[in-house]
């Protein structure tokens, strides 16, 4: 096991043009590797200070050398599995090694995400659709979701972006499983959990089955595990976390149910448009804070309408494929 000292050695012993093919093999692992990052920062500040004890690069000389900083990554990166003297010696050669050396850091590590293509899947009014990624993780999408997830994982990350929801059954693998979700990032190893983070709504959640899940927001950072669910209200910024009472409300969606949990009538409202494709307004003038609670088989609209209107007081009236809530 090689200390941060002998880390940074390597990592000088790369730029001055002094190294070995082992020297080139563990730099391009070791700046890949999100462990090091803490070290490759520091790295980068020592640079950047022995860089500014020199004198002033032009200006014009600092774009070049940028420009040749961005031929050199194109070049490691299609030729990383053979690390060849000329692209050091490249390097070395040119007025700014510690400016190149700067900027490369500051770009290498994200050369591999960056490359990635992604492919895109969305789903339309009422739809459901299973998914099965590269990895074996299957997902399911609920509907008006987007998903867009690469071909094929990189080797450091398996990276996919949200909005909507889903229910993921992460194949277990050293690898993390990471989903941007808008208001929060989610980490995983394996495991299978619901997300659910529509842009236009006023709750997002994310609530867990098996395995631990680590979420991460700008207020705060946690960890659940099995039965456990985290809500985030968008409008006010409060953060709960709590025991799931029935695990099965947690996809119960998938097998049509509607199940609520002191859900706002706003956010019923939008689900009830994405299920059925209709239009919801609210009577001008009336405040509507309702929260529901209660599960429903969903077999048609207008029953749903009649369980809210039963249980909440809140009326409707429809008129083909719009419906005003009033009270």
């Amino acid at each position: 096991m090689r200390n941060e000292s002998e880390k940074e050695k390597i990592i000088r012993r790369f730029l001055e043009n002094i190294y070995t093919k082992e020297d080139a093999e563990t730099f391009f692992r070791d700046i890949k590797n999100p462990e090091n990052d803490a070290l490759i920062d520091n790295m980068i500040w020592k640079l950047e200070k022995e860089s500014g004890s020199q004198e002033n690069t032009p200006a014009v000389n600092r774009e070049q050398y940028k420009q040749e900083a961005r031929q050199l990554l194109k070049r490691l990166e299609k030729r990383k599995k053979r690390y060849l003297r000329q692209i050091a010696v490249s390097v070395a050669a040119m007025a700014s090694v510690l400016f190149l050396a700067i900027y490369i850091f500051h770009n290498i590590k994200t050369t591999e995400t960056s490359s990635i293509l992604y492919s895109e899947t969305v789903t339309s009014y009422g739809e459901k659709r299973w998914l099965m990624f590269s990895d074996s993780t299957r997902v399911v999408l609920n509907s008006r979701t987007i998903i867009a997830y690469p071909d094929n994982f990189g080797k450091n990350e398996r990276r996919i972006r949200l909005s909507g929801e889903a229910y993921f059954d992460v194949n277990k693998d050293n690898t993390p499983f990471i989903i941007e979700a808008g208001r929060f990032d989610i980490r995983v190893l394996g495991t299978s959990f619901n997300v659910k983070a529509y842009n236009e709504d006023e709750i997002v959640s994310v609530a867990v089955n098996e395995g631990r899940v680590q979420v991460s927001m700008s207020e705060a950072t946690l960890v659940l595990k099995p039965k456990e669910k985290i809500t985030l209200n968008t409008r006010t910024g409060e953060i709960m976390k709590e025991i799931v009472r029935n695990e099965a409300h947690t996809s119960a969606w998938i097998q049509g149910w509607l199940c609520f949990d002191r859900t706002p009538i706003r956010d019923i409202a939008r689900e009830l448009e994405r299920i059925y494709g209709c239009r919801i307004k609210f009577k001008e003038g009336i405040e509507f804070n309702n929260l529901i609670s209660g599960e429903h088989d969903n077999r048609s609209l207008e029953s749903v309408l009649r369980s809210i209107e039963y249980t909440s007081g809140i009326k409707y009236l429809k008129n083909d494929n719009e419906i005003l809530f009033y009270k």
